[in-house]
């Protein structure tokens, strides 16, 4: 609704002033017996000329036809007697035929350009979606090999651990066990094996050293 009134306003906004502001001009008394000039000529060269024009820009719109019968009927009523004469129904149904045939003459004089102007503008915009549905299948793919290239996280190292589970077995049943460590991706330069060895020296030793004191 408020693209119609957009289009349809600086058009509307003409004829309203034309149909409304002119007859003032014939109210003088020397031009009151020239005041059918602005009926039969004035009238009908103002809606003619934008019913042409605005075909040109917007295309076939019956609609528009509707503007200057509306505007007149005020005019009518106010300087014209109203609808008591015949004359003013006449003239509603003149300026409706001269709006439509304004229409048609601004499709036959403007009409092709219009048209190319219009395919020229869809195709720009088929041409703007697809450029725009590339480049959405483009960002899916780019971001899919990230994903694949996304190294996973390493596992324990089976060899370690079953090395660990061998030591800890070996073990005597008297001597404490250190709680069991996972393994994990920060700690796997660490040689557990050699820790292990330094730490069951060190028991032994302290074991010994008990033994010979008592």
């Amino acid at each position: 609704m408020n693209g119609m009134i957009k289009k349809y306003l600086p058009y509307a906004l003409i004829i309203f002033a034309v149909y409304l502001l002119v007859p003032l001009i014939f109210l003088i008394p020397a031009l009151r017996d020239y005041s059918t000039v602005a009926y039969y000529f004035i009238f009908l060269v103002t809606q003619v000329a934008c019913s042409a024009a605005y075909c040109a820009k917007q295309g076939l719109d019956f609609l528009f036809a509707l503007i200057a019968p509306i505007a007149f009927i005020p005019s009518m009523l106010i300087y014209n007697g109203g609808f008591t004469q015949i004359q003013n129904l006449v003239l509603v149904f003149v300026y409706l035929v001269a709006g439509i045939f304004g229409l048609y003459l601004g499709d036959l004089a403007f009409g092709d350009e219009r048209r190319k102007r219009e395919k020229k503008e869809k195709q720009e915009a088929e041409e703007m979606l697809l450029q725009a549905k590339r480049h959405d299948e483009e960002e899916r793919e780019r971001l899919g090999e990230k994903a694949e290239q996304k190294p996973a996280a390493k596992p324990a190292k089976p060899v370690q651990r079953a090395a660990r589970e061998k030591s800890r077995r070996a073990r005597p049943s008297g001597k404490p066990q250190r709680p069991m460590r996972y393994e994990t991706d920060d700690d796997d330069d660490f040689d557990y094996d050699k820790y292990t060895d330094e730490m069951d020296r060190e028991l032994d030793e302290r074991v010994s050293r008990l033994l010979d004191d008592e």
